[in-house]
Order: C-alpha cells, then structure tokens, then sequence
C-alpha cells in the first residue's frame, strides 16, 4: 500500500471511491470535485490537500483524504474527508491514511485536528472509526444539518 498525493489523472477514481460509499449526498460529492479542482488548480490562498492510497495497481485509488489549516488559529487543522473504498473498508487503509496525516502535522508543528461529522445512522461506522483511534467527541449540535440529523465535532490533540 502506497500512500501519496494524487494526480490530475485520479480525479475520476476519487470520485468514484466517494460515490461508491453510498452516504454521501449529491452535494457532497459535488463539494469532493470541487475540491479537488481546488487542489489541482489552486488560488493562491487555497490550502487544501489531498492524500490517496493505493493498493495494487499503481493507477489504483483505494481510499482518499482530504485536510487543511484552519484560518485564523494557531496551528489548528481540519480533517474535511477521509473515504475507503466500499471493498476494501476494514482493511486498515483509514487507519494508514489517518496516521499519515496526523504525522505529517505533527512535523509541521501542528497542535490538533478537528472533524465533523453527521450523528446519523449511516454515519455510525464514521465515528466509531474516529473515536478507536483517539478522538474526543467535543460538541454535539442537533438538528444541523437538517431536522434530526445533528453534527457531532471531534478533536485530536498532537501537541501542546
């Protein structure tokens, strides 16, 4: 398993990984091409980045994720996506994706990682996943996304 930044040529497999996983929403997966136009072509103030994993093939995208720095904090970064594969979840590429996110922050000196997600059902696996490896659920908003679909916010610290 190989984990690196894509390419332009990965933009449709990422894509697919997305709308393979069966949540997301068609404004979803419009934001997931939005930005990764983004990084592919950025402004000068984008800051979006983007990191694959491939298993097998060297064209092959198993899994994506996608972070940046948060404006106006010290040192603070938001996890935006991170999506596996429906047929090859469970197989630690989340975890590698995970892992290599939050050690490449850690060298840019970064203090913690925030994400949120839905407190849905379908979301369920999501935070199951973001709780065993070490995030505290720091706030929970009901109705948020829509009538009886709440956010739930999540921080890791990686350094003081």
């Amino acid at each position: 398993m190989t984990i690196q930044p894509p390419h332009p040529t990965d933009l449709s497999k990422i894509a697919r990984v997305a709308e393979n996983t069966g949540v997301f929403s068609a404004e979803e997966l419009r934001v997931v091409r939005q930005m990764l136009d983004t990084f592919f072509r950025p402004a000068p103030d984008d800051d979006y980045e983007f990191l694959i994993s491939r298993n097998g093939a060297p064209d092959s995208v198993a899994g994506f994720a996608c972070f940046g720095p948060t404006p106006f904090t010290d040192r603070i970064w938001d996890l935006y996506w991170i999506c596996v594969d429906r047929t090859q979840q469970c197989t630690g590429i989340g975890s590698q994706l995970l892992r290599q996110i939050e050690n490449d922050l850690r060298t840019r000196g970064a203090r913690a990682i925030y994400l949120e997600t839905s407190d849905s059902t379908a979301y369920a696996p999501a935070r199951r996943f973001y709780e065993r490896h070490g995030y505290e659920r720091v706030a929970h908003l009901d109705d948020f996304y829509a009538p009886g679909e709440g956010k739930v916010m999540y921080r890791k610290v990686l350094q003081k």
